[in-house]
Order: structure tokens, then sequence, then C-alpha cells
């Protein structure tokens, strides 16, 4: 672990220590981290033995921190007799393995928000946030199957990604049958346990939050940024401006009559925490279309099955959307999308992911 920027919440570490602990194998790190108030100890122990493990998985953050000693030459950190493993959420739009050979090192690269349009190296496998266990148990402790629940699309998003902005403005005025509604939690955490984990998740622990999850019928889980196509890592170069400036017309024009611009640009950085968390607690979650932008994950959730996914950025396809489902249709895709994820993205499930991998 390493605090690599200001985020120094390791959620997949977390995530996958539960899941391999639930594994029955033992998890050990090169720092004590996690501490579990309610469990009096860490999740991760520091090791005493530097070469004591089997499988060595590291954080982005902390090879981005260490790659001036990690990639030197000789790599005398990877003991080549050991797994290496890197798990990379890919938070900006170019990756840091991309097109770099000192990246070869590992065995794998799991990494978010990946295209099913682009090839990869072979080492690079499709990633997601996921669930942890302080997640689920806090959502189960408001979840009810079966319980009434407000009919509307709820929002309170932080941070207003340009995509995000755009597709929240326009749903805010075409949804009738289930009507857009800012849902707003306070900022104050009550009880000792659970200030701890709001602080240690870097504020992203609200038992109110998942208690208002859990009493709504849908609820808007999209995140992301957009940019003009061609589709690039590296959309900057001076030939690579060139090739947008079609796309870029097109979209300023568009942008300027009130169009919809969605053919023109392509979206990263889509995966996001609320996604998971809203899939999990019976929450219908609205988010873009992944297999429509050509998103990438592990196992794919079905659009209308166990979400509803959008795929213009404008226009009424949500509102049209809704108003063919019956109550009973909205609420059985809430409660499939709930056991979906518990099967594909919990701790144990992520865990298990990672082992086959290794088997392959």
């Amino acid at each position: 672990m390493y605090p690599f920027g200001n985020d120094h919440y390791y959620h997949e570490m977390i995530a996958l220590a539960e899941g391999f602990e639930e594994l029955n194998h033992i998890v050990i790190g090169n720092c004590n981290y996690w501490w579990q108030p309610e469990k009096n100890s860490f999740l991760i122990n520091e090791a005493i033995e530097d070469n004591s493990f089997d499988i060595a998985i590291y954080d982005y953050r902390y090879v981005t921190s260490f790659d001036h000693l990690l990639f030197r030459k000789g790599y005398p950190n990877f003991d080549q007799s050991k797994k290496h493993i890197l798990v990379d959420r890919n938070d900006w739009l170019q990756p840091i393995w991309w097109k770099n050979k000192h990246y070869d090192i590992f065995d794998f690269i799991f990494a978010g928000n990946l295209y099913s349009n682009i090839n990869y190296a072979k080492n690079i496998r499709p990633w997601a946030i996921g669930l942890t266990k302080r997640i689920m148990n806090t959502i189960d402790k408001y979840y009810q199957n079966g319980s009434k629940r407000e009919e509307l699309v709820g929002y309170n998003f932080r941070v207003n990604h340009n995509m995000r902005g755009y597709v929240l403005d326009n749903l805010m005025g075409s949804l009738k049958k289930l009507p857009a509604v800012d849902k707003f939690t306070n900022g104050e955490v009550q009880g000792d346990v659970d200030k701890h984990y709001f602080k240690a998740s870097t504020r992203r622990h609200n038992p109110e939050y998942y208690k208002l999850l859990c009493s709504v019928r849908s609820f808007m889980a999209f995140g992301g940024y957009y940019e003009h196509k061609p589709m690039r890592y590296l959309p900057y170069s001076i030939l690579d401006k060139i090739a947008r400036k079609p796309a870029f017309f097109k979209y300023k024009s568009h942008k300027k009559s009130n169009k919809d611009f969605s053919d023109e640009i392509f979206i990263f950085q889509q995966d996001n925490f609320r996604f998971w968390e809203v899939l999990y607690s019976g929450s219908i979650a609205i988010n873009i279309d992944l297999e429509y932008w050509n998103f990438k994950l592990p196992v794919m959730p079905k659009q209308g099955l166990h979400y509803l996914g959008i795929k213009k950025l404008k226009g009424n396809d949500m509102e049209r959307t809704l108003s063919k489902l019956s109550s009973a249709e909205l609420e059985k895709i809430g409660n499939d999308g709930r056991e979906w994820v518990a099967q594909h993205y919990s701790p144990k499930a992520q865990a298990q992911r990672i082992l086959s991998t290794l088997k392959q």
C-alpha cells in the first residue's frame, strides 16, 4: 500500500483480501492495513518475511509511486518464482501499462474501464470495482425483499463529470413514470464504527446513503467522461487532434443546436462505486448501456435484466423504457440485479476470478 495522490482507500485490495480469506487463504501485506474495529484486528497484516507468499498483488497506486524502483534494471523486486498481479482501476484515459514493456513483468494485469473494441496485451484482463463486505453488510441491515419503495429515480452525485452532468440534466426533464428526485444525505455519520469507516473509506461509507438506496425503486448510477472520436488512449498528438476535428465540429454543432451528440463521442472512466452499491441494494441501477458503449467487464450485466442502460445521452429513451415496464417487472429487475452482483462481484467471486485466471 502507498498513498499515491489523495485517495488512501484501497478498495480492490480490501475486497480481494476478504475474498481470499473466505477461500481459506492467508493474506499478508507490506504493512498493516484496514483496521476492523468490530473485530479489533487488521484485515491485512504486515508480512514477517518478504518471501512468505505465493501470489503478490499490487495496487496501481503503489506501482505508480515506486515505478522508478520497481522497474529498474534487473527487476530485483520481482521474485520470478512467484505470481505477480497488478490491479489497476485506471482512473484516467491512458492506462499506466499502455505500450509500456515494464509491465510485461506482471503475469496478469486486471484493469478497469477496458473496451471490447480494443486489442490488449496478452496479460491484460478486465476488472471492475465490485463490492466489499463493508458495503454488503451495511446494505443487508436495511434491505428487505419485497418491501415498499418510493416510485422514483433518485440521484445524489458528488462529482459532476461532463458526461454525468449532461445525462443528468436530460433525465431530470424527461422522466415521468418514475420522476427524478434528488436524494441527498447529510454528511454526519453516527456511531464510532461507522465514523471510522467513513474516514477510512475517504467518505465512501454513510449508512444513511445505503438505507436510502434500499428505499427507492431506482437510482442513477452512471459516471465517467466523454471525449471526441475516434477512440484513442493518447488522443492529443497533432495527428490525433486532426483526426478528431470532424467529430469535434459535429459535436459543437449538435450541442449548440441542443441535439444529441452521442455518435461523435466515446466515454471513459465509467466504472464507479455507486453502480455496484445500487445493484446490491435491490434498487434498479440506471447506468450507461455498457455493451452499447463498448465496455468490457469480467462478467457483463445484461441491460434490461440486471439494470437499465442509456444508449443515447440525450432524449427520452429511458422514459419510453420505464413506461413499458409494469411494477412487477421493475421489481424483478431490482431483485435480479442484486442476485447477479452478489454472485459475480462479491469479494469471494473476485478472489476466485484471479485464482481461476492463474490456472489458465
